[in-house]
């Protein structure tokens, strides 16, 4: 308890009273996601990221005796198969999950016998509702409206809050969802329902409904049968031409779609919303790639690391192993093994291993070759 004075009288004050009564989080609309997985920017954004992240490595090590990372020989069942699932399906819902509702909610299904989880099984969270009686409180899980022991939750968050140690989907907050679904819901109805007519038909005399009717049904319907339209005496034709622009659905469209992008991290032109006259070739490419693993991924890539860390036997510790995925071009990589090997820092031997050969095979008659 903190305590206080105030006009000679003493009371303690509870953390309740600085926090609030508490923070409560229910589960995650179901209808926010189904939404955003209507638009495309979103399903591609989401597997790009996912995609991304189920095709490192991870692998666990511990530091060797000059203190470098070796490699476990025997890598912990949480990291080399955690799920029922291939390691890759887990590590993308996992990425779907925090993409879309902020946080990844598993549950420990399996426990080695020191206690260390060997299984865990993502749960749907749109079905988990979260509860914290203040900050710093351990967090109460409910699950399908069951109470769920806090020890058996493996909770991945996403896009940290100050003040709450869950994550929250900063894609429901933009308010580009419902700007998304609204320009495709204008298109929609501008293609089927439009108001503005194709064609007018002038007549010098006044009509009633009944007469324009016949008029127009006689006209379309030769219209249809591909033969010319006769027109009657005062009665004028003149097509109208409609600029889809006027509408800028399409724009709006593209917009919000760059903005989704921008909030995902993704390069929009890897989701085909980038400019024109813009051309893509294996160098810039490999820069991109590069770039989007430094500012985007590797922020995500640290914290599930630090997660999985703390889920393994000490000293051992967990990383993706990204080297492979950032692999240059074939020129630039001869380049740099040249001069690696120039200076002495890399042997013929680790630069194979670099490209997955195996060591230099001893030549006949011994390493002289004689």
């Amino acid at each position: 308890m903190l305590g206080r004075r105030g006009r000679g009288e003493r009371r303690d004050i509870s953390y309740q009273d600085v926090w609030g009564r508490g923070d409560h989080w229910p589960a995650p609309e179901a209808r926010a996601s189904k939404d955003s997985l209507a638009l495309s920017a979103v399903i591609a954004c989401v597997n790009l990221r996912a995609n991304t992240l189920a095709q490192l490595p991870l692998k666990a090590y511990r530091n060797g005796p000059d203190g470098l990372p070796v490699e476990v020989p025997r890598q912990p069942l949480l990291v080399d198969s955690p799920s029922t699932l291939p390691r890759s399906q887990w590590l993308r819902q996992m990425s779907i999950s925090r993409d879309l509702y902020g946080n990844a909610f598993g549950m420990i299904v399996a426990r080695d016998a020191a206690g260390w989880p060997t299984a865990v099984e993502w749960l749907d969270p749109t079905k988990m509702a979260t509860r914290q009686e203040y900050h710093g409180a351990p967090i109460t899980y409910t699950y399908h409206g069951k109470a769920v022991d806090t020890a058996d939750i493996f909770l991945v968050p996403g896009f940290p809050v100050p003040g709450s140690p869950l994550g929250i989907s900063p894609l429901e907050r933009s308010g580009l969802i419902e700007l998304s679904h609204r320009a495709q819901d204008f298109g929609r109805d501008w293609l089927k329902n439009s108001a503005v007519p194709a064609a007018i038909l002038y007549a010098d005399a006044e009509l009633d409904a009944e007469s324009a009717e016949r008029i127009r049904a006689s006209v379309t319907s030769s219209w249809r049968k591909r033969r010319p339209a006769v027109l009657g005496s005062g009665l004028r034709y003149e097509k109208v031409g409609v600029d889809a622009d006027e509408s800028q659905f399409l724009d709006t469209m593209a917009h919000a779609g760059r903005d989704i992008a921008r909030i995902f991290g993704v390069d929009p032109a890897w989701i085909g919303l980038g400019g024109t006259g813009s051309s893509l070739t294996y160098q810039n490419l490999a820069d991109r790639l590069t770039s989007f693993m430094a500012s985007t991924m590797n922020a995500e890539l640290v914290l599930i690391q630090e997660v999985l860390t703390a889920n393994v036997p000490r000293p051992q510790f967990v990383r993706f192993v990204t080297g492979g995925f950032l692999r240059s071009d074939l020129p630039t990589r001869y380049s740099s093994y040249s001069t690696a090997l120039a200076a002495g820092f890399l042997t013929v031997d680790e630069v194979r291993e670099l490209e997955d050969r195996g060591p230099m095979p001893t030549p006949p008659g011994g390493a002289s070759g004689a």
